[in-house]
């Protein structure tokens, strides 16, 4: 259990409930005795509560029957009857492109700040909206500071209000947007994922008006072009290094890549130099390819990444980066789409393609990555200890001192290919409890080895790593390192990985990182019938338990608590 929790029991000593927080966190003290019936009960009320509910309902109280805007003024609630109006469920603490670094910030979504930006766009064009701030600070002066964003409405910071309605609503991610139709009756609320996908356009926020936007969707991607979604009112055209303008229509008839990244982001700059490289070699093949990059950067830290890139770019701030980034449901970077030679979109998600087959991926066609799946899968099939290692230059590899052992010498074994770096401090850590497994298995005498494939960038690095492994190595700079990586998917952004085969070549496992932490030593001989036994104590006592029952309330993947509410993160 990794959260609080309530468990409720009858005067019988039976079981009522497992979730009792969350009936509390919603009906309060209304929800006890906690039975079947008081629920049945508590849930007809909010019914009929609900079939009642006015905007007035909700934001008057018995000592209050305004709002209030910067500066003090009061705004009676009255003059909001009518309109459709946002309820902003949030708090200073959630501000995270405020309040951690920048180089953090990158990483969440500044639903404020686009919230200010489609309000004013609304207000603009003459909608009857209104938005009202509901505040979850600790302190008055994180409200007032926090308020000072925003150009609406706000209940007063010593009212209670906020927690009733949160509670009302049965809001569990923070910060959230509840919107309230016309005549006062809940239109939606999960309304931030809403305006995160499609800005403005989906006001107002019902569920006709975003069927409208799916269809529109439909209609722009059906008559999707590379012109259509890189030329915009004021450009037609990209930049390269050195400032030179290039027009969009030469990019007509490519394959083009469209590459969000950003520099603060470690993933996307491993990521940029191993994309790098694959463009190079397909200009230097003469492929019809471009990529342009679509950049997460701020301030001046454009320009010093996209120096490192042999690609073209929107220009710094482009607006039509967030466009696309909605427009292809870009929520994490580094991102790459890939459209064809007629501007539609071939991969919404190219990134897997390059890790597992570099430039062979390329032209990125549905047919084309068939039929590489179908070679990999006849390869996996075919798969031998000597066909992975040894290549026409080398059917060796080395052990300390340089010393070569024949591959051959390793056939009938159950060997494990650890792929790490120097560089990589979890690969550092693994590497004790790897070093730990392999010594025990060593003396017990089991026909084991292990051969490290090294993602160093050099030499140094690369024996940096080795001394402290007592294992055989591939040599550094070997092509099969590349071929093994793509084979096995185990790319800088995932080490370390340990690939497991069996004593007839072929894999036993992908995951055996997970396996040795676990069980150490004892996960050996990576067999599937072996770990399940190894497991069998654990699955008896999780009989006994709850857990099945607690996790179905557990917070969702990317989502982080803080007390009552959770905060929504990007990755």
């Amino acid at each position: 259990m990794d959260h609080p929790n309530l468990i409720i029991l009858g005067s019988d000593g039976k079981t009522l409930r497992t979730d009792a927080l969350n009936l509390i966190r919603y009906y309060g003290i209304r929800a006890y005795p906690f039975t079947k019936e008081r629920l049945d009960e508590v849930e007809a009320e909010e019914k009929v509560r609900r079939e009642a509910q006015s905007l007035e309902s909700l934001l008057v109280s018995d000592e209050r029957n305004f709002l209030i805007k910067h500066g003090g003024a009061k705004v009676p609630v009255a003059e909001l009857v009518g309109k459709t109006v946002g309820l902003f469920f949030s708090a200073r603490r959630w501000d995270f492109p405020r309040v951690l670094s920048r180089h953090l910030s990158i990483f969440f979504t500044d639903y404020t700040g686009q919230l200010v930006k489609i309000y004013n766009e609304l207000l603009r064009k003459g909608e009857d909206f209104e938005i009202v701030f509901l505040s979850h600070d600790d302190s008055e002066q994180d409200f007032d500071e926090f308020y000072e964003r925003m150009p609406w409405l706000a209940l007063p910071f010593a009212d209670n209000t906020e927690n009733k309605l949160s509670r009302y609503f049965q809001l569990q991610l923070m910060p959230a947007l509840v919107i309230l139709g016309p005549d006062g009756k809940t239109v939606r609320t999960d309304t931030l994922d809403v305006i995160r996908k499609s800005g403005y356009r989906a006001y107002p926020f019902t569920k006709e008006r975003l069927n409208e936007l799916v269809a529109e969707n439909e209609a722009r991607r059906e008559a999707q072009t590379v012109e259509s979604l890189l030329v915009s009112a004021k450009r037609n055209f990209l930049i390269k290094n050195g400032g030179a303008k290039v027009p969009v229509a030469e990019l007509v008839g490519k394959t083009v890549g469209l590459y969000f990244s950003a520099r603060c982001c470690v993933p996307c700059k491993i990521l940029t130099v191993r994309l790098a490289e694959i463009y190079n070699k397909l200009l230097k093949k003469g492929e019809a390819f471009e990529i342009v990059f679509l950049s997460r950067d701020r301030l001046g830290e454009f320009n010093m990444y996209w120096a490192e890139m042999p690609w073209l770019a929107l220009p710094y701030r482009d607006k039509t980066v967030t466009k696309l980034s909605r427009y292809f449901r870009v929520n994490d970077i580094p991102a790459l789409v890939i459209l064809g030679p007629d501007g539609k979109t071939l991969q919404a998600d190219a990134l897997p393609y390059i890790r597992q087959y570099g430039e062979r991926a390329y032209p990125f066609t549905k047919e084309w990555l068939d039929e590489l799946e179908a070679e990999d899968k006849a390869k996996r099939e075919a798969q031998t200890l000597e066909s992975l290692l040894v290549s026409d230059e080398r059917n060796f590899v080395i052990k300390h001192g340089g010393a070569e052992v024949l591959v051959s010498e390793l056939v009938g074994k159950t060997v494990a290919f650890y792929f790490s770096a120097h560089a990589s401090e979890s690969g550092r850590a693994f590497t004790v409890e790897l070093v730990e497994a392999y010594n025990k298995l060593k003396e017990r005498g089991e026909a084991f080895e292990v051969v490290f494939i090294s993602s160093d960038k050099g030499q140094e690095a690369f024996e940096d790593s080795y001394k402290s492994m007592p294992w055989l190595a591939l040599p550094f700079g070997d092509k099969t390192n590349k071929d093994l990586q793509q084979h096995f998917r185990a790319g800088d952004l995932d080490i370390p990985v340990l690939v497991v085969v069996g004593p007839d070549g072929k894999t036993l496992t992908e995951e055996a990182v997970s396996e040795v932490r676990a069980l150490g030593a004892g996960a050996y001989p990576f067999i599937d019938y072996h770990l399940e036994g190894m497991d069998c104590e654990t699955d008896e006592y999780m009989e006994e338990d709850t857990y099945s029952e607690i996790d179905e309330n557990r917070k969702p993947a990317g989502v982080i608590c803080d007390g009552d509410f959770c905060y929504r993160a990007k990755w």
